[in-house]
C-alpha cells in the first residue's frame, strides 16, 4: 500500500482508511510514532499493556547492559561508595589547642 497526503498547516495528516484498517487504528486510540536510523518514520498501533510491557523489558535490557558495561570497567571490584568515600577523606582529627609559652 502506498498513499501520499498532503500535510495541514497544523502539522496533521490523514491515514488512509485501508492503512488504518490493516493496523487496527481506530478513532481516539493511542498512536506511536517512531524515526529509524535511516530517517525513515513508521506509525504503529500502541498497543496499551502490550506496549507498556514491552518498554520495560527494553529498558531493563539496556540498564544489564550498561551495568555490565561499568562491572568489566571496574578498577576497585567490591568496594561500595562509601567505602571509597572513607578512603578519600582524611580522618577526623580532634581540635588541639596548642598553647604557646
Amino acid at each position: 500500500m502506498k498513499h501520499e497526503n498532503n500535510l495541514t498547516s497544523k502539522g496533521q495528516v490523514t491515514v488512509p482508511k485501508d492503512i488504518r484498517d490493516a493496523l487496527g487504528l481506530l478513532p481516539g486510540r493511542p498512536v506511536r510514532f517512531e524515526i529509524d536510523a535511516d530517517g525513515n518514520a513508521r506509525i504503529f498501533k500502541a498497543d496499551d499493556a502490550a506496549e507498556v510491557e514491552r518498554r520495560k523489558a527494553d529498558f531493563q535490557a539496556r540498564m544489564k547492559k550498561a551495568q555490565a558495561i561499568f562491572r568489566a570497567s571496574d578498577t576497585m571490584p567490591g568496594v561500595t561508595t562509601d567505602d571509597y568515600m572513607d578512603m578519600i577523606r582524611e580522618p577526623l582529627q580532634p581540635f588541639e589547642v596548642i598553647a604557646k609559652t
